[in-house]
């Protein structure tokens, strides 16, 4: 895809950092990773000179660095929910319009994939509405806003996050601000907006209350279809707001009831779906395939010299499972950091000696190891087992 319009060449970072602005959002909607390069027959590459060798190994590892997240099954339910969402509200009557809350433990991909659906919405728009990309409209038709969200967020915050990435001005009271997003996501022809990271709005405190009840706001009078990705989310007070019912006096009977559990849940959770993305699993036939189809993808794409074709994917599927937990992006990260040691080694293949020598995130390397030590106690059970049977049986002969 073409670069936008002022982009005159590769900037000094050349990879990609969080949306914060429209640019920013721009930047991710036109990058292209780098492509595969063209190797040279491996005796080519052993005879040349350090600094040639130098300079082709660092373009295999920027392009190894950028392998993406495999079109999974998952991917493309969301997709599916997400366009199904954004067409069920495009020309609904003023009032809330229906969101979607994407719950799931970290590093499934969670983020990743609203981006990659997002961008994908963008890029077809752009296909069939080219008029309204315009280079003298450019930046005034923004259908897309994201929004990773920090911790402790507050009301105003969440605004002059979408201030900013709209090039609203920031200054002025809270309802200022208001006033202006919801103006200029209206003029902006806003459609989709994501609160990336929702369980920062601890909603346990006045200001996470408030939080919670400027998305009910924003749902309310924008003009768009939201939708939300954070940890946990059905245990957090997102979905419970009010909290739990208060006991009444008698004196009490004729004053509003406190609010039920199920009334508490009215507010957000009659607004929005939830729905899960959990860690791939290996319970039956179909997630196996998947799991081991998203290997695959990555396998295929790797450039390196000696990697035996399909080797992670025919041989080393469950170790990967059991490596990663299950992880989309813990697979990323493994195979990634494989590929890149597998050039800078020599080795030229990624083998499961080179994974294990990689030292993943906390969490994963925790959940390995309760793997590797259940594996190991029941190693020394059959042991143990199968030395007391010969006992057994040379005491019968006996």
């Amino acid at each position: 895809m073409a670069p936008p319009p002022g982009d005159d060449g590769e900037c000094l970072h050349p990879g990609l950092a969080e949306p914060r602005t429209k640019e920013d959002w721009f930047t991710y909607v036109f990058y292209d990773p780098p492509s595969r390069p063209l190797l040279p027959p491996y005796e080519v590459y052993l005879a040349m000179d350090d600094a040639e060798r130098r300079r082709l190994n660092r373009t295999r590892n920027r392009y190894h660095s950028a392998l993406v997240l495999a079109w999974t099954p998952a991917v493309q339910h969301f997709e599916t929910e997400i366009t199904e969402l954004l067409a069920a509200n495009e020309m609904a009557p003023p009032g809330a319009r229906l969101g979607l809350l994407i719950d799931g433990p970290p590093t499934v991909g969670k983020s990743t994939l609203v981006k990659m659906i997002a961008r994908k919405f963008e890029q077809e728009l752009r296909e069939d509405f080219p008029e309204r990309f315009a280079p003298e409209r450019l930046g005034s038709y923004v259908p897309v806003v994201y929004i990773s969200l920090t911790d402790q967020v507050t009301p105003k915050q969440i605004s002059l996050a979408i201030a900013r990435y709209l090039n609203v001005p920031t200054s002025g009271t809270k309802d200022i601000i208001d006033d202006r997003v919801l103006t200029a996501l209206t003029a902006s022809g806003t459609q989709l907006i994501i609160f990336d990271d929702l369980h920062f709005l601890d909603c346990a405190h006045k200001e996470g209350r408030a939080s919670n009840d400027h998305i009910k706001f924003l749902a309310n009078h924008a003009p768009c279809t939201i939708v939300g990705t954070g940890v946990d989310l059905e245990n957090s007070p997102l979905l419970s707001e009010g909290g739990p019912a208060v006991p009444r006096r008698r004196s009490d009977r004729t004053r509003t009831p406190a609010p039920t559990g199920s009334d508490a849940r009215t507010q957000t959770a009659g607004r929005f779906s939830r729905q899960e993305l959990a860690p791939f699993t290996l319970d039956n036939d179909d997630s196996i395939l998947q799991w081991v189809g998203v290997i695959r993808s990555l396998e295929s794409s790797l450039a390196l010299y000696q990697h035996e074709k399909e080797s992670l994917t025919r041989r080393h599927w469950r170790y990967l499972h059991e490596r990663t937990d299950g992880s989309i992006a813990g697979l990323h990260a493994l195979i990634r950091r494989s590929a890149v040691r597998a050039v800078q080694q020599g080795t030229e293949a990624i083998t499961q000696e080179i994974m294990d020598s990689i030292v993943l995130s906390y969490a994963h390397e925790r959940a390995y190891a309760k793997v590797t030590e259940l594996k190991s106690r029941q190693t020394t059970r059959a042991a143990k087992q199968k030395q007391d049977g010969k006992r057994a049986a040379a005491d019968g002969s006996a």
